[in-house]
């Protein structure tokens, strides 16, 4: 039974960034009162969990199974988009993929909030926290004792037939090695080594990584609303608890929310916290008009391609099988590329004309202060669903990295425990759609061209199933066929963020403006699209958040 005294801290929401506060709180301010509660289960030692084979990250029972609206530009398709719903989130779901994010994106985000501890050097530190690195390349950059051990398929012993084929075919595309062949060090475009927070082929977790003794846990336990108290003498607002879904009401000192992209702005809204006509259409008192709650969301794009092999008896396709299965991700190599500039302008350009301006690309624009990797390719000596894992079958999974098109989170009733309303639009840009195109077309000259060894020696065609409706990809499809493949693969990533945005929502400080003793601590906050999967910059920065907590 928890107490009903004040707590000094109330976390909501046990994933990624909620576990990394309360422990990092609890170690900086050891007399502190820290409650966690979490909406789903504490599964830390499920072995189902820590020991996963599987590559379905979308319909699992410790997961929320979102799926968005009807996407405009993907054929009005609904799309799975599932947040974890255990103690530990995201990390209890997820495939473990350790991407730091380049330089560049940091450094863009600081230039956004006007401050720098949110650049590549501020986060520099975090980043080092959480990371035991599997070898001594690059070692300034990072860290050698942090919580969780970072493996690659070379630090594993793993020997693939393909790995040194798919790397030779990267040079011969002009992608060059990253030095160390690191893609987290701070540059990541050319190719460099999977990474991924797995101990001896484990998965690990957030709260088995972050200690949560001496916090004080309630899992199971669904957050309705924040408790707020009015503004004296027309001041702030002021946080004072939480009212779960049972109507039991906690009251705590700071309550900080941690609850991801999809549900902390529905428990901000729900709290009257939000943009005021949605909470008047849902007769919920507005407490404070914050307009952009909810706006600003953005996620990752992936389509995932089959790939025929000529001769599957040579072994470079593996199968559920394999013992190396249980070590990691059957990929070696991970390939960030970038876009020529002067299609980006183009591009930015055309949605400038779409939007009512002038059709000329702002020189300011953030995709072109910096060099950016735009796509993410890598090729998995695996085939995937329906075709695969048969060992006739490779595959390969491309990200779009620095989508433009954004969307929103909203609620769909007053009641909390309905389901968010998620509607990213994805491919709903210019330059979303010619980042695709150049992708699409760079990874058709990968595995089919004959430039490449792939193309000559190891790839027969793409592999679609008879009712995919799309021709398979080739290196002359024109600009309709690489859309209609987008329009009917395109699949999110799960890396929703921005919801909430540093800038607009929370401070650089990470408070609530507007409200008191209110703090939000997630991917929501981040106000640009990372160009990497994100867990890695979640994980630095609920460590730098702590900080600036116990120092507030």
């Amino acid at each position: 039974m928890v107490s009903s005294e004040d707590w000094d801290y109330i976390v909501v929401g046990g994933g990624l960034a909620g576990c990394v506060v309360a422990s990092r709180l609890k170690e900086y301010k050891q007399t502190a009162r820290i409650l966690v509660i979490e909406a789903g289960a504490d599964v830390s030692h499920d072995q189902g969990i820590l020991n996963f084979q599987s590559l379905d990250f979308s319909g699992q029972k410790f997961a929320w199974t979102y799926e968005t609206l009807p996407q405009e530009q993907l054929e009005k398709r609904k799309v799975d988009i599932p947040a974890g719903k255990a103690l530990g989130g995201g990390s209890v779901i997820n495939g473990c993929g350790w991407f730091r994010g380049s330089r560049a994106d940091f450094d863009s985000w600081a230039d956004l909030v006007q401050e720098p501890r949110w650049s590549y050097e501020g986060q520099l530190q975090y980043f080092k926290k959480t990371e035991k690195w599997h070898d001594n390349e690059n070692a300034e950059e990072h860290g050698h004792d942090g919580k969780f051990q970072i493996e690659s398929p070379v630090s594993t012993n793993r020997e693939y037939p393909l790995a040194d084929l798919t790397a030779q075919a990267w040079r011969e595309m002009g992608i060059e090695p990253l030095p160390g062949n690191d893609m987290n060090a701070g540059a990541n475009l050319g190719y460099g080594q999977l990474n991924e927070n797995r101990r001896e082929g484990a998965r690990q977790i957030a709260p088995l990584a972050y200690s949560l003794e001496g916090v004080t846990v309630m899992t199971d336990s669904h957050v309705a609303s924040i408790l707020l108290s009015d503004g004296e003498n027309g001041g702030e607002p002021k946080a004072t608890g939480v009212r779960l879904t049972n109507e039991t009401e906690i009251r705590g000192k700071q309550v900080i929310v941690s609850a991801g992209a999809y549900r902390t702005p529905q428990i901000l809204m729900h709290s009257g916290l939000g943009p005021k006509a949605v909470l008047e259409k849902h007769g919920i008192r507005t407490v404070l008009d914050a307009p952009e709650v909810g706006q600003n969301f953005s996620d990752h794009v992936m389509v995932r391609m089959n790939w025929k092999l000529k001769d599957p008896s040579k072994g470079y396709a593996i199968d559920f099988t394999n013992p190396l299965l249980a070590k990691g991700t059957p990929i070696n190599y991970v390939a960030s590329t970038a876009v020529p500039r002067g299609d980006l302008e183009a591009a930015l350009a055309r949605d400038d004309t779409d939007t009512g301006g002038k059709g000329v690309a702002d020189p300011d624009h953030p995709l072109l202060k910096r060099d950016f990797a735009m796509m993410e390719t890598m090729v998995m000596y695996l085939g995937v669903p329906p075709l695969g894992p048969d060992g006739i079958h490779i595959s390969s999974f491309l990200m779009a990295m620095k989508p433009t098109s954004r969307g929103t989170v909203t609620i769909s009733s007053r009641n909390p425990a309905d389901p968010p309303v998620l509607d990213p639009k994805y491919y709903a840009t210019e330059v979303d759609r010619y980042v695709w195109r150049h992708g699409l077309r760079r990874v058709a000259r990968l595995m089919t061209g004959e430039t490449t060894v792939l193309g000559r020696e190891v790839v027969e065609a793409e592999a679609l199933p008879p009712d995919a409706g799309i021709e398979p990809l080739t290196i002359d499809a024109s600009d309709e066929d690489l859309d209609k493949r987008v329009r009917a693969q395109g699949i999110s990533t799960y890396h929703g963020a921005g919801s909430c945005s540093m800038g607009s929502v929370v401070d650089s400080d990470l408070r609530f403006k507007g409200v008191r003793n209110l703090r939000v601590v997630d991917a929501s906050v981040i106000p640009i699209a990372i160009g990497a999967h994100i867990q890695a910059a979640v994980y630095a920065l609920a460590e730098q958040a702590a900080f600036i907590i116990s120092e507030g």
